[in-house]
């Protein structure tokens, strides 16, 4: 009975809180309407900025990454000398890759030397500097900036918009080109729409000259110019401007696209839209969480997806197999640099640990083995782990380089204690391209892996341990 009666007590405070609150809400924004209008609009600013970072900070990193990728560089660098048709159909290729892998519209690369625009299909078209529609080309070439954003409507469907990220493509600080991928906004934009209706507001997205980039209205795009609105020093703080009458605008300067998220509104409410806009409110927090979930879900399996097609092993944070045999395939397009080393790595005892010390120490030692590998060669190089307890390295290393780093991965393996595993053996075999000039990456990585089962053999002889249990 006592319980009873405290369940009940409980629920009729909280009943009369929510009540005592919601009152007070109502009278707090009849008194200091225009004030929350404000904070509202900052809110809203406020979730559109994380949208349009979430949307668009893949694609820039996306596009930056292909403009820093060996293959795309040098591909373009050997434009000539590969042809026409073999450029073409290797660099289709590589688009194709990208656009089912990571789901853009269109992942495209333009060379500098030719003009050439190859996407997935091939040559789409050349490129005119001198041309109007061709002129962000010129600028981005000529300009200071790594990267920008232009935004078109869909060729095919002009009610969506998509975004270009352009990057430069430089070897040897030697501009090769400009790569990038197209992307469609149909979530910013459903966002910016959704939320008008709903607060009677006005978002617009505008460059630093005022020049509207994303609207709800297509009329506007690039034609409509909010200058008046643009604050004279670029700032990450919420601008507050006034503007005829009770009209005001709240400003977000967003720095990641060198944009300004714009939100207009009309201060003047009355009292009966209050009481909506608290019921709204309420619902708005239902479907966003509804929203979040979904959006979780989604962004779980976008991070599998994008993780499966990956280089990198996320065990160690090496570069993974598939790295490995797309550089080894590299290597063996073009002539072998004369400095390469190719090493094979084996970590010794690893069984041994996972049957006594289980599982999660195994992995520990693999990790182990993993960062003394990065930290004693990656500077001169790439670091691979290729399997369970394997891993590989790719060097530019002279003679006396070899022998101190040999002598350094010895010192720091031999240094290595874990939580679970107290001492890290790992058996190492060096392959240069000085020692075998006629052998290619294939037969060197071969040559490498002889060496280091050879020093796993003596390593088993000298512990007196049985291969077949460790």
């Amino acid at each position: 009975m006592n319980r009873a009666r405290s369940d009940r007590f409980i629920v009729v405070l909280v009943a009369v809180s929510f009540l005592l609150s919601t009152v007070v809400s109502l009278v707090s924004l009849h008194v200091m309407s225009q004030r929350n209008v404000r904070e509202m609009n900052k809110v809203l600013a406020t979730q559109v900025y994380d949208h349009i970072i979430g949307e668009l900070s893949e694609p820039i990193m996306v596009a930056r990454t292909m403009a820093s990728d060996r293959y795309l560089s040098a591909t373009l660098a050997q434009e000539q000398e590969l042809g026409q048709d073999a450029t073409e159909q290797g660099l289709a290729d590589y688009l194709l890759g990208i656009e089912k892998g990571l789901g853009y519209q269109v992942a495209f690369v333009i060379s500098d030397a030719s003009h050439r625009y190859y996407t997935s299909s091939g040559v789409s078209r050349v490129v005119d500097p001198e041309s109007e529609h061709d002129d962000w080309y010129a600028k981005l070439l000529g300009g200071g900036e790594e990267y920008d954003l232009d935004v078109d409507n869909d060729e095919i469907d002009s009610q969506y918009l998509t975004v270009y990220v352009n990057a430069k493509i430089k070897q040897d600080r030697l501009v090769r080109g400009i790569c990038g991928v197209g992307v469609r906004m149909t979530g910013v934009q459903e966002l910016f729409r959704m939320l008008e209706e709903d607060f009677d507001v006005k978002i617009s997205l505008a460059d630093p000259s005022g020049l509207v980039q994303v609207d709800t209205n297509p009329d506007n795009i690039e034609r409509a110019n909010l200058s008046e609105l643009i604050p004279a020093v670029k700032s990450r703080q919420y601008e507050y401007l006034e503007r005829e009458g009770t009209r005001f605008a709240v400003v977000k300067y967003v720095e990641s696209l060198d944009w300004y998220l714009i939100v207009q509104s009309d201060g003047a409410k009355n009292a009966s839209q209050f009481a909506n806009l608290v019921l709204l409110n309420a619902a708005l927090c239902a479907v966003m969480l509804v929203a979040l979930v979904l959006a979780l879900r989604y962004s779980r399996r976008r991070t599998e997806e994008l993780t499966a097609a990956s280089l990198v092993d996320q065990l160690t944070m090496l570069h993974n197999r598939r790295a490995f045999e797309q550089d080894k395939g590299a290597l063996m397009e073009r002539a072998m640099p004369k400095d390469l080393v190719c090493v094979a790595v084996d970590v010794n005892g690893l069984k041994t640990v996972n049957d006594t010390l289980g599982h999660d120490a195994g992995d520990e030692l693999i990790q182990g083995a993993g960062l003394c590998l990065k930290q004693c060669l990656s500077m001169y190089g790439k670091v691979y782990r290729t399997g369970g307890d394997e891993f590989a390295a790719l060097l530019h290393l002279s003679e006396q380089e070899q022998k101190t780093v040999e002598k350094n991965l010895a010192l720091k393996t031999a240094a290595w204690s874990g939580i679970q595993v107290e001492r890290l053996s790992v058996s190492c075999g060096f392959a240069a391209h000085r020692e075998f000039p006629q052998e290619n990456v294939l037969d060197l990585c071969r040559i490498a892996d002889k060496r280091m089962y050879d020093e796993k053999t003596r390593y088993y002889e000298r512990m007196g341990i049985s291969p077949r249990r460790t």
